[in-house]
């Protein structure tokens, strides 16, 4: 006979926690209701009673939540933690649920989990601001960019965001309002956006099987691609189709959730063919084998690790603020003519803003080109 699944709920409606196995035998999941969504996530583990303990932790996080929400006052810790439940945050993929995570907790801390979310003020962006760029807020303690301070207040401006326009079972918003609408966030003047030198590039083409001879397949496509490392450090050779000359980028390993299938240039399809009779592999198998695994896909960590010293081989300057983004920068910037859109098709951006502010870059030739050589003279009828 079958064994059934283990469940178990706890609670009453309106604050009900569901424990469940996957399948019998198999890990614990937890279910809540948030504002009437269904949000499951896996508890990592298979501990029964363990599982039960988390539940009823839960649970009265859950009662406290509501009871601050029926007395308007609802506090910051509270507001993120509705967040991290709900559909919002629990849609993205991993990477980007642990990137917001890390940004909200600096924040939070800073803050104070405690203070009431109506209090906060322009003088907290001030405060926060100062403190990062001193280096006496995170867990490593050093100064940083006005545009990494940012991206963390921007980050708890987005969850403010959300809670104006997300509702209690009783039908009222979380926040009334945005304390924090109309603030201006610090920006910086002059961003470090490197973009890699084609001499550079082949320099470090040279060095690369000295390093590994990934590397050097990786440096061919991440040029010849223009994406980003997570993106092409997760290839299988499933997703590469070499009759019709194609790569399929998966959405689960783009920041931005968006699938593609795009053509690859001659030099990309010839290197990862050679690769792939070297490795003698196909199907599901990852084009970048990690080290200790080659069932998984080499690490963000090896990666840089194999660039840094393919760097220091070739006797040439790592671009300060960046590695591997700099090669994205040069694709993008050696195809400036193109058009934009067609551009940010190929290389896989989302919008054409970002594309243009962040990764076309100016160059001498092209700017003196742009001063001596008009397209058309414009004459009078």
């Amino acid at each position: 006979m079958n064994r059934k699944c283990w469940t178990m709920s706890i609670g009453e409606r309106g604050a009900r926690v569901r424990l469940y196995e996957l399948y019998p035998g198999g890990p614990l999941m937890r279910s809540v209701y948030v504002h009437g969504k269904e949000v499951r996530k896996s508890l990592g583990h298979r501990d029964q009673d363990k599982a039960i303990r988390q539940g009823y932790e839960l649970l009265l996080a859950l009662r406290a939540n509501e009871e601050a929400l029926a007395a308007e006052t609802l506090t910051l810790g509270m507001l993120v933690d509705l967040y991290f439940a709900s559909p919002a945050h629990q849609g993205k993929q991993p990477r980007s649920q642990r990137e917001e995570g890390r940004m909200l907790r600096r924040v939070v801390d800073f803050l104070g989990p405690t203070r009431r979310v109506e209090s906060l003020s322009v003088s907290d962006v001030q405060r926060y601001t100062q403190a990062r760029r001193a280096g006496t807020v995170g867990r490593k303690q050093r100064p940083v960019r006005d545009r990494t301070i940012a991206a963390d207040l921007e980050m708890l401006l987005r969850v403010l965001r959300w809670g104006t326009r997300e509702r209690t079972a009783q039908g009222r918003r979380l926040l009334a309002e945005n304390p924090w609408v109309g603030i201006r966030l610090p920006r910086e003047k002059n961003p470090r956006r490197p973009v890699m030198r084609h001499d550079v590039y082949l320099q470090l083409l040279a060095v690369a099987d000295q390093v590994d001879p990934r590397l050097r397949l990786a440096l061919i496509v991440a040029e010849g691609t223009g994406r980003r490392l997570s993106a092409w450090r997760n290839l299988r050779w499933d997703d590469v189709d070499f009759d019709a000359g194609t790569i399929r980028w998966l959405a689960v390993h783009d920041k931005k959730g968006f699938e593609q299938v795009v053509p690859m240039s001659e030099g990309v399809r010839e290197a990862l063919l050679e690769a792939r009779q070297a490795q003698r592999a196909i199907g599901n198998m990852p084009v970048f084998p990690a080290p200790k695994d080659p069932a998984e896909s080499c690490s963000r960590e090896v990666m840089d690790r194999w660039l840094r010293r393919a760097f220091r081989l070739a006797g040439a300057a790592k671009p300060p603020g960046g590695l591997w983004h700099s090669l994205r920068r040069k694709w993008a910037s050696e195809r400036k003519g193109y058009p934009v859109k067609d551009v940010a098709e190929a290389g896989g951006w989302r919008d054409t803003p970002t594309l243009l502010t962040s990764y076309l870059q100016t160059d001498p030739e092209t700017v003196r080109e742009v001063v001596r050589n008009p397209t058309r003279r414009l004459m009078s009828r």
